[in-house]
């Protein structure tokens, strides 16, 4: 039997089924998060957040051209691109978990026998197909995001790795080193995520080549840390540093009037173009001068610092890219400057990691540095006031401080006064401030262990190896073997697709392969663990993450758990071992049956929540928002998930290119008002006459001011609004005059008042759209959160998924069920909604996790409001005609002055069997108080059969959820949401005048509040 030949074919063998399980699991269009984002830039090759993900995107856009024109196909083929290199990261999980596994049973030159060969490759089939329908490598696998191809990478390297050390003694060697290097630079344009591999890797050359002593082991360390440091800091961060001052110098500053300047004077680029000829010149002298002399050690690591900056050398695409000015163009790095600021990451602020203060602790002074920016025409760079930043007092800061941010001192059930015991001042019970606190360094790491390393890394590694209680944000890992929990499950809770079981199976089997490994071959453990460690346990350190992250992170940690899948193949051959004493020849047959139990569970257990077949959630959000606009339509959006679908069906599927869509995560930067300010695709530029002096640096992302509001007077023609078709004639009615009055709130209290940068740009935009007769519409997204909406809560109109700014102050309704802002305008709405598309929302056959269902709570939202709308104008009428009021004033909008009652109560419940048709909660289940009132308003249009239906299932979901959480003690992540069910039910129960049902809802309701909130 030929070894190689078998581990050959046998490797191939399992990428194919890898490839194909994603294939058939596989988004087949953009996914919410980033997916959106990097699908858009790859198709154009566009600029990203930063630090920007360059390689990914030139490999995305060579997959995107085999969508053949055909737009829609372009998210297919990227997600295609992750599915492809998922899979061949399974093949290298394979080939390097047979390196190790044939290590454990014969010695390197040897040939296994067949009994052998046997448990050598059914070991990496398992840890290969481990790897595969791991939670989060699975999640990862089958949409467009860094993570698949990051994980690649991160396989690759180890396996050059280990081929290198079979090879270690010909000669050449080196080339293996240096092509390593080089993928770790192309990597880098990836994620950097690969990096953490570099101290796995230096053990691996130190184990082959030297012999072991404590001294050499610690010194590998050191030196390993010291490459990671080299390239994650030297070559990633200080190369720009270095490429910075040389520009300055020679080409030098200027004072923002212009009158005192610095430096040569040379042309842009100068210093830039200078620095890299002299850093290349240098290096490739260097490595012609080590050559002539022999010195392999330096010139191999010369060879292979150069090999790392040609694989980093993707980042080149970003300054071009951003000079061709694209529609995205995120911090706009077109220069040494905004470059660096990019590679840097300056927008996501700093973090203390070994050494800082903790969240308690006030600056006592700050640090000021120059800004400088390049402004259009200059050829210099000009001061723009200073960047700051806090000095803390030093007998104040700690040594590994994790409680550092005070703006999640009181967020959620991890936050850090969960984890202080002797906290400050108290008023009426609660802490009057976190500053009065003293926690200690004990406490800190409480926090560390209790949220850091357990709910942020531990949790993640059981829902892979072990079990997952549900898809809600923050749930917990469950085996299966907590019988005494799971045997009161109740259906709803039973009922989630993301209730996976492994009964702990994959995790024992992989404490086997470790155990064992350590038993046989401590320094191929060693290995492994660091390489377990780094990327894993090291990121945990490195993140320092605050309580109340906007999603899970798992996806981070897939590089820890795809290594943890090697231990779990190498359980095979433990069991081998174990077993052939008893069973003789056919242990190994047992030892294949017993390991491929695990892989096969994680397989059937997880099929039905990773596969996301079917699911266009993502591109239909974006197109209904944006075709709930009119034309030239200004629309600001919340964050991530509001924004990256529009930008991918703009950009990719060319829907509605003339919006512009304003993200007010980054509308606070100076960079995005300047995008704004020129024109977009077919999007004109935006009416902003605010000058860079009131926008640009550090200095303005806040205008204090003494008053707690502003009151603006904005001009309206009502006749030309109306003959235009902006205002209804009922709507000109309500303004009084020729003006709009509007009261802008500021921010902060006492006397530290403020208006953020974004909050000056929209009154400026919305000043000046006033000022064009109104005729530019400007919208805000429905999720926008209402403290974005400056003051203007009520002069909102719902058209669809968005609120128009109306120069109008609408009354507000008395519904509480519809405790919405602004108002309605029916027929807009009904023609935008009607219009929506739902695909597959009908589909109870397709999967849709918790991310998806909140977005699809979006759609009930708008469509009991505008079924609400009908029925209350209905209910007026009859009041009216009831009253024998004239027909010309019976309505309350003209529109329907002549419409009869009934068809407008027809219209109401054609509204809400959109509902029920298109996107039922047999499909796609949103939380049971959307049930409930989607029920409330079945039953308030007199259709009590399917008022029931809705009325009692989310009664149902709600209580024996609640339920099954107060009877064994545990936190529900989702208290309120559904207590609310609960009390909208107990409500309604009693305006039908069902008295005792209600009551007995209502005790059911403060029974499970007062329980289930003890453990928030």
């Amino acid at each position: 039997m030929n070894y190689n030949k078998i581990n050959n074919i046998s490797g191939w063998v399992v990428f194919g089924i890898a490839f194909l399980v994603y294939l058939l699991t596989m988004a087949p269009t953009a996914s919410f998060w980033d997916c959106g984002e990097f699908i858009a830039c790859a198709n154009e090759l566009e600029v990203p957040h930063p630090p920007g993900a360059p390689f990914f995107l030139l490999i995305g856009r060579i997959f995107a051209i085999f969508s053949f024109g055909d737009e829609t196909l372009v998210a297919l083929m990227l997600n295609i691109q992750s599915a492809l290199t998922s899979a061949f990261t399974v093949l290298f999980t394979f080939w390097i978990t047979t390196i190790l596994a044939k290590k454990l049973l014969v010695s390197v030159e040897a040939r296994p026998n067949k009994e052998q060969l046997i448990a050598i490759i059914a070991a990496g089939f398992v840890a290969a197909m481990a790897n595969t329908f791991a939670d989060s490598f699975w999640f990862n696998a089958v949409e467009a995001e860094v993570y698949a191809m990051s994980s690649f990478f991160t396989a690759i390297v180890v396996w050059l790795m280990f081929k290198w050390e079979a090879r270690a003694d010909q000669p050449g060697h080196q080339r293996w080193l240096i092509l390593i290097m080089y993928l770790m630079g192309c990597s880098i344009g990836v994620h950097l995520l690969n990096l953490l591999t570099i101290p796995a890797l230096a053990y691996i050359y130190y184990f082959r080549k030297y012999k072991f002593s404590w001294a050499g082991f610690i010194a590998t360390g050191a030196v390993s840390v010291a490459i990671l440091g080299i390239i994650q800091t030297g070559i990633i961060i200080y190369t720009f540093d270095l490429a910075w001052a040389f520009e300055k110098s020679l080409v030098g500053t200027q004072s923002a009037s212009g009158a005192t300047t610095t430096g040569l004077g040379l042309p842009l680029g100068s210093g830039m173009i200078l620095f890299f000829l002299l850093l290349f010149g240098g290096m490739i002298a260097s490595i012609w001068y080590t050559h002539k002399r022999r010195l392999v050690m330096a010139n191999t690591f010369l060879i292979a610092m150069a090999a790392v900056y040609i694989g980093f050398s993707s980042y080149a695409m970003i300054p071009i890219r951003s000079n061709a000015d694209t529609p995205i163009d995120e911090n706009n790095p077109d220069n040494a400057l905004t470059f660096l600021s990019y590679m840097k990451r300056e927008q996501y602020g700093d973090r203390p990691l070994l050494y800082g203060p903790l969240y308690n602790v006030q600056p006592t002074s700050q640090k000021t540095e120059k800004a400088f920016i390049l402004r259009d025409g200059d050829d210099r760079y000009t001061e723009s006031g200073n960047k700051v930043s806090y000095e803390y007092p030093s007998n104040q800061k700690k040594l590994f401080p994790r409680m550092y941010e005070p703006g999640r001192y009181n967020m959620g059930p991890h936050a850090y006064l969960n984890y202080v015991k002797n906290t400050g001042e108290k008023r009426n019970g609660r802490d009057v401030t976190p500053y009065d606190d003293k926690p200690t360094a004990g406490e800190d790491m409480r926090y560390f262990f209790g949220y850091q390393v357990k709910h942020m890394y531990w949790r993640y590694f059981m829902w892979n190896f072990a079990g997952r209680e549900n898809d809600f944000q923050d749930c917990d890992w469950e085996s299966g073997l907590a019988f005494w929990k799971t045997s009161k499950q109740t259906q709803p809770v039973k009922d989630n697709r993301s209730k996976n079981h492994f009964y702990l199976l994959p995790f024992l089997l992989g404490l086997a392969g470790l155990g064992y490994q350590i038993f046989k071959r401590g320094n191929d453990a060693a290995i492994v663990g660091l390489l377990f460690f780094f990327t894993g346990f090291a990121i945990i350190l490195y993140l320092n993450q605050y309580p109340m992250q906007p999603r899970e992170r798992d996806y981070s940690f897939a590089g820890s758990f795809q290594t943890y899948a090697i231990w779990i193949g190498l359980g095979v051959i433990a069991l081998y071992d174990w077993l052939r004493r008893l069973l003789n020849k056919n242990a190994v047959y047992a030892a294949v049956a017993i390991g491929l139990i695990p892989p096969m569970l994680m397989a059937t257990q997880g099929w039905d929540d990773h596969s996301r077949h079917g699911r266009y959630v993502a591109p239909d959000s974006a197109y209904n928002l944006l075709n709930s606009l009119e034309k030239n339509a200004v629309l600001f959006t919340n964050g991530d998930n509001d924004t990256f679908p529009l930008w991918y069906i703009q950009e990719v599927e060319n829907v509605r290119p003339d919006v512009r869509v304003l993200c007010l995560s980054y509308v606070n930067t100076d960079w995005y008002i300047e995008q704004m300010m020129r024109k977009m695709n077919e999007s004109e530029a935006l009416p902003i006459t605010m000058k860079a002096s009131e926008y640009v640096g550090q200095e303005n992302q806040a205008l204090f001011l003494r008053q707690e509001k502003l009151e603006l007077r904005l001009p309206i023609n009502k006749e030309e609004l109306v003959s235009a078709g902006i205002l209804y004639p009922k709507e000109a009615d309500m303004i009084q005059g020729n003006t709009m009055q509007w009261t802008v709130p500021t921010r902060g209290s006492g006397g530290r008042r403020y208006l953020e940068l974004k909050d000056r740009l929209i009154v400026n935009l919305v000043e000046n759209v006033a000022k064009d007769g109104w005729e530019r519409p400007v919208y805000f997204a429905n999720t926008v959160a209402p403290n974005s909406f400056i003051g203007l809560r009520n002069n909102l109109r719902l058209e669809g998924l968005a609120y128009r700014i109306m120069p109008v102050v609408y009354p507000r309704t008395s519904d509480p069920y519809d405790p919405y802002d602004g108002s309605v305008d029916p027929e807009r709405m009904y023609t935008n909604l009607k219009n929506f598309r739902t695909r597959n929302l009908d589909n109870p056959n397709v999967y849709y996790d918790e991310n998806i269902k909140r977005m699809v709570s979006n759609y009930h939202g708008v469509f009991y409001r505008l079924s609400n709308y009908y029925l209350r104008e209905a209910s007026e009428l009859e009041a009216q005609q009831r009253a024998g009021l004239d027909s010309t004033t019976r309505a309350s909008n003209p529109e329907l002055a002549d419409a009869d009652p009934a068809a407008l109560r027809e219209r109401a419940k054609e509204v809400m069997t959109m509902v029920d048709e298109r996107f039922p909660y047999t499909s796609c289940e949103p939380d049971p108080y959307i049930i409930v009132r989607a029920g409330i308003m079945f039953s308030r249009l007199g259709m009590e059969e399917k008022a029931n239906e809705y009325l009692e299932y989310g009664y149902k979901v709600a209580s024996e959820t609640l339920k099954y959480y107060a009877d064994v003690d545990d936190y529900f992540s989702k208290i309120d949401v559904y207590l609310y069910g609960m009390q909208m039910y107990a409500q309604h129960l009693g305006e039908k005048g069902d008295r005792e049902k209600a009551d007995q809802v209502a005790q059911e309701y403060q029974n499970y509040a007062q329980k289930l909130r003890n453990y928030r």
